[in-house]
């Protein structure tokens, strides 16, 4: 007997838009980039960045004890989310964000959200964050429980 492979289902309409796209943000919180952060002016650039992703139709925080580029403190990566699909695309890094003009670059560009385009997040880039950029990598892997 032959096994029928399932049709994939439609989504079923009702009405709501599918959820935003916006940017995901992995911020690094180990004890170097942190403490660049703070001693850069003494602002808490944590509890900013984290107000800014709140505020951004669709944005995705990631924050991790340490993205282990330690010697580019402080860093941050951002990639562009599909929200219909829900796929992200790679990460554009970027370092010396302890710096106030690049850190608020990086907060403007997340507020307009941040990469426009899934497979080149750093294809556009405001002027102060070009200086910062330091690679691109493959997307996150995101488990969720």
């Amino acid at each position: 007997m032959k096994r029928r492979t399932p049709r994939p289902r439609k989504p079923v309409e009702t009405g709501e838009s599918a959820e935003a796209s916006g940017p995901v943000l992995a911020w690094c919180t180990g004890p170097r980039c942190t403490a660049l952060h703070r001693l850069a002016g003494g602002e808490d650039h944590q509890r900013q960045i984290t107000s800014t992703v709140r505020e951004t139709r669709g944005a995705v925080l990631i924050t991790s004890p340490c993205l282990g580029r330690c010697e580019l403190a402080g860093i941050a990566a951002v990639a562009r989310r599909d929200g219909p699909s829900n796929r992200i695309g790679p990460l554009a890094w970027f370092s010396g964000l302890e710096d106030h003009d690049r850190f608020q670059a990086l907060q403007a560009w997340l507020r307009a959200g941040g990469p426009q385009q899934l497979l080149q997040p750093d294809r556009v880039l405001p002027t102060a964050l070009r200086a910062a950029t330091c690679g691109t990598s493959p997307p996150p892997r995101i488990h969720r429980a």
